[in-house]
């Protein structure tokens, strides 16, 4: 999900050094610096007013607190604005360009990512479950029984939502689109699941038949999902 996150500052100098810094560390895609505006607000007692200049940041979820943490580091307030808003709609291609530019080097985090990565489903999405056929079919190439390493299954208000852990495992199924047919249920599971309280991760996932470890897309856990009690085995399709 791509978050807008904005801070002020009081020198154009300082707005472009905050704004270069943080996409030199790629916690922030783009960054984009506007004013003078004129802030009118409380401090010590008394009402002050200041020219300041804006610099807005387009990042993802995963990647704020990394970002807002920078940005505490590098500014010269004692107390900056540091304001998020998620983005409720983006377009599919801008929202990969965020998404890639803003992820950490690969050689020092997590699997290698690349655009069409296949996905790793665990609920409703599952073969069997109500949601496969309805919103799957003829979309799906090759589909493969997978275990995630790390993680904590939890059953919520209708859908399971998983949360990495340092142990446990969760069951699911590995999707691999039909040719043809990435960019379309790309954007699809993203509508589907970024609205309800999912983040989509690219994680290591080890597929059953033959051991392999494969990159795959997983919806997490987002910090407002709405979660249940924990469902032990780790399989949707075995909770009570």
């Amino acid at each position: 999900m791509i978050v807008t996150v904005r801070t002020t500052t009081d020198a154009r100098a300082k707005a472009d050094a905050l704004a270069r810094g943080a996409v030199e560390a790629r916690l922030a895609a783009c960054a984009q610096v506007s004013g003078p505006v004129a802030s009118v607000y409380h401090w010590r007692g008394a009402i002050e007013t200041t020219e300041e200049w804006q610099v807005e940041f387009k990042t993802t979820e995963a990647r704020y607190p990394a970002l807002e943490a920078h940005l505490l580091a590098a500014h010269d307030y004692e107390t900056p604005e540091i304001l998020a808003a998620r983005t409720v709609r983006a377009s599919e291609g801008y929202a990969r360009w965020v998404e890639r530019e803003t992820s950490p080097d690969p050689a020092a985090e997590g699997p290698v990512v690349s655009d069409e990565l296949p996905f790793f489903v665990y609920g409703t999405l599952r073969p069997g479950a109500y949601n496969h056929d309805r919103f799957l079919a003829g979309r799906i190439g090759a589909e493969a029984d997978a275990v995630l390493h790390g993680a904590v299954l939890y059953d919520g208000p209708g859908y399971p939502y998983v949360v990495p852990a340092a142990k446990g495992r969760v069951v699911g199924t590995l999707l691999t689109p039909a040719p043809g047919a990435y960019g379309e249920l790309f954007g699809l599971l993203d509508r589907l699941e970024l609205p309800v309280g999912y983040e989509r991760v690219a994680k290591d996932v080890v597929r059953t038949g033959d051991g392999a470890r494969v990159a795959a897309w997983v919806f997490l856990a987002g910090p407002d999902a709405p979660l249940g009690p924990v469902i032990e085995s780790g399989d949707w399709f075995d909770r009570p």
